[in-house]
């Protein structure tokens, strides 16, 4: 077995240098060099398209991850593995997710809860399991991640929650499966959300912060917000799918050439009167897609000429 593994730093590329934790190129691909060290017949080519703390990661270094992964000749490989940080695993995992929507080969997206030398790191399993999947033909991509728990969960890459104080990582309605040992135990039916199929090495995508993100939380100002250099807004919920309509239909009002786009809802659930009076006022709710899926895929959308934003987000 070849894989193709592709490094960005995070966590899993970080050593702690007794002041603070930080990404070090000579770490980059150390997981990759454990993980053989132990399994001699593990075959593997790198490459490194970005070397950052994934919460500095920007538009430019989505653009060059994109590009990076649109441009590689996967062929010669039985799957790709991505190395990257936790902070923002959410997100990344959805973008990763979203532009391989049609890959045929198995992606896996890896990251660590702790540097690899901490004895409570889980970075050499969740790599060990990406490993394994590959080796099953697993198509599709996943996150494998052990929680606290001690399970090994593998989660859709555009399901996957992005984590908080937690270390545990959740997925939108549940993980897809858990694996024991080698064996792979379906929870769910697998979900993988779709984006249209604009995006490949000839048309690489252009992304630019021109989506705002609004979570909503009590006491929330609305006026504070300048949204003029925006295209498309995503408005975030609470867990019943509600926010305090009166005050965001008057920043709809504001902004009433800009979209609003409303995640996340589940099908099937009655909807408070909150979430009816914003769609009545004109925004668009999302439903079974988690808001950094949502988030991602809008940013996509907003970022390309092909089609309208509601056309790309109807795809």
């Amino acid at each position: 077995m070849k894989v193709l593994v592709m490094t960005t730093g995070g966590t899993i590329g970080s050593v702690f240098n007794g002041t603070a934790i930080d990404v070090d190129e000579s770490r980059s691909c150390a997981i990759a060099r454990m993980y053989q060290k132990e399994n001699p017949d593990f075959v593997y080519d790198a490459v490194s398209p970005l070397n950052l703390l994934s919460e500095a990661l920007t538009a430019d270094d989505l653009n060059t991850l994109g590009k990076a992964i649109l441009t590689a000749d996967v062929a010669p490989y039985d799957g790709v593995i991505l190395t990257c940080g936790s902070d923002n695993l959410g997100y990344l995992s959805a973008f990763v997710g979203l532009l391989c929507c049609r890959w045929e080969k198995p992606l896996m997206i890896v990251a660590t809860n702790l540097v690899l030398t901490d004895p409570d790191a889980n970075g050499y399993e969740n790599f060990s399991a990406a490993v394994r999947l590959i080796e099953k033909g697993v198509c599709g991509c996943f996150v494998p991640y052990r929680n606290a728990d001690g399970v090994m969960y593998i989660h859709s890459a555009t399901d996957l929650r992005q984590a908080d104080l937690s270390e545990d990582f959740y997925s939108f309605n549940g993980a897809y499966a858990i694996m024991e040992k080698d064996n792979i135990i379906p929870q769910k039916k697998y979900i993988q959300q779709m984006i249209p199929a604009i995006f490949d090495q000839n048309h690489l995508p252009r992304l630019s912060d021109n989506v705002a993100l609004i979570h909503p939380y009590p006491l929330l100002d609305y006026s504070t917000l300048n949204l003029d250099a925006k295209r498309a807004i995503l408005h975030t919920l609470y867990h019943s799918a509600t926010l305090d309509a009166q005050k965001a239909v008057g920043l709809m009002r504001r902004y009433k050439d800009i979209p609003v786009y409303l995640a996340s809802f589940r099908s099937g659930r009655k909807r408070y009167q909150t979430s009816v009076d914003m769609i009545d006022a004109g925004a668009i709710p999302l439903a079974d897609i988690s808001p950094e899926c949502a988030h991602m895929k809008l940013l996509f959308a907003a970022n390309q000429d092909r089609m309208t934003i509601a056309e790309f987000m109807e795809a």
